[in-house]
């Protein structure tokens, strides 16, 4: 899975807001520090936890992978977060429609700017 640059930007937007994260296998993650020292199989230092373990031997604790680690939701994750917010699908398709988000691949940086 890639995510754009503008994707990225965004998902620190959110965790600078207070966007509550708990990480758990099946997040990707953007390592800005870097807290994992090999080459990124995906692109731009973005992981993807698998096995929350091999994170943990790197960070130690749950606290410090929070604070060195952005994460990157997923189109559903973005989805449950936003139904969970109250925002309806409704609110979404008209987001969608709007930005043409549909015809220029931007789905999930609209639901990141929704979720801002």
């Amino acid at each position: 899975m890639r995510f754009s640059t503008d994707e990225i930007r965004l998902a620190h937007e959110l965790k600078a807001a207070g966007l509550p994260w708990q990480p758990q296998p099946g997040h990707f993650v953007w390592d800005g520090e870097p807290l994992i020292e090999h080459d990124s199989p995906f692109h731009d230092r973005v992981f993807f936890i698998l096995d929350l373990k091999h994170f943990l031997r790197r960070s130690k604790t749950i606290e410090r992978l929070v604070e060195s680690m952005v994460w990157l939701p997923t189109w559903q994750q973005c989805r449950d977060l936003l139904d969970q917010r109250g925002v309806g699908s409704d609110v979404i398709l008209k987001r969608i429609q709007e930005t043409n988000a549909f015809e220029l691949g931007t789905e999930r940086l609209e639901l990141y700017r929704l979720l801002l």
